[in-house]
């Protein structure tokens, strides 16, 4: 399909590349993501393209990284990340999709010296383990250093169905401690310290048995990081005295 060279916002195309077997995405190792790259245009479109692109896996790495590394270290990092890690980004992507490409107009016009931004938007699935094991190789974070996952329990007011997952949290992998911060009306925070990746401690959480509840489980994120965790509950017929206030219990392990 022949581009349109106007610098007004476009979609060009939808198109999926796969780099490797879809058989990897059963693997709970690997973090599936969403990001988009962009780059200033010149007069070459395909360089844009290809920049674009590149950035874009930059981004999704990086998004992934931040959820290993803790973040009171990253803007320090960001040198070393950028050098070791960002710069080869492309050995972390198993396959990726690209949902679209389009061009938009600078905040300043053509007419007075602004540059149009060329957008790639992909969807990527990561290779958590090699990226892990390269942040420890780069120095950058040291093998089984804890990190803290903030955990939302929402629709959750039965002492016994909290116990439940309070007990099946301490036994996942990775878990270390469990700490309490608020129990509110439907809603009770928790901070969780794990040495694996949000998105692994979101598997274990999925894969827990909740007898008289059924569970939704998300990664809340933001455009570059992923770090909170929200658990909905929902009563299974049947269930008996599902509203019964649980406020004031210590969590601590």
């Amino acid at each position: 399909m022949k581009k349109n060279r106007s610098y007004k916002s476009y979609v060009l195309l939808f198109a999926v590349f796969f780099l490797a077997s879809p058989a990897l995405s059963q693997n709970n190792k690997i973090i599936h993501i969403e990001a988009m790259g962009s780059v200033a245009v010149s007069e070459n479109i395909a360089d844009a393209d290809n920049l674009a692109l590149e950035d874009a896996f930059k981004r999704a790495v990086a998004k992934v990284a931040e959820t290993i590394i803790p973040k009171g270290e990253l803007d320090a990092l960001f040198p070393l990340l950028d050098d070791k890690i960002y710069s080869n980004a492309s050995r972390y992507i198993l396959n990726y999709r690209l949902l679209s490409e389009d061009i938009m107009e600078d905040e300043v016009s053509l007419a007075e010296g602004g540059v149009p931004i060329y957008n790639a938007y992909i969807e990527a699935d990561i290779d958590v383990d090699l990226l892990t094991k390269d942040l420890i190789g780069a120095g950058i974070i040291r093998e089984g250093e804890a990190r803290t996952v903030a955990v939302t329990l929402l629709n959750l007011r039965n002492y016994k169905g909290f116990e439940l997952f309070r007990s099946n949290l301490a036994k996942a992998a990775g878990v270390k401690n469990i700490r309490y911060n608020s129990f509110a009306r439907d809603k009770i925070e928790l901070t969780v310290e794990t040495t694996g990746v949000v998105h692994a401690l979101q598997q274990e959480i999925m894969a827990m048995d909740m007898k008289d509840w059924k569970i939704e489980v998300s990664v809340v994120s933001g455009w570059f990081s992923a770090d909170r965790i929200e658990v909905r509950f929902f009563p299974m017929k049947g269930q008996v005295n599902p509203h019964t206030k649980i406020f004031g219990v210590g969590v601590n392990q």
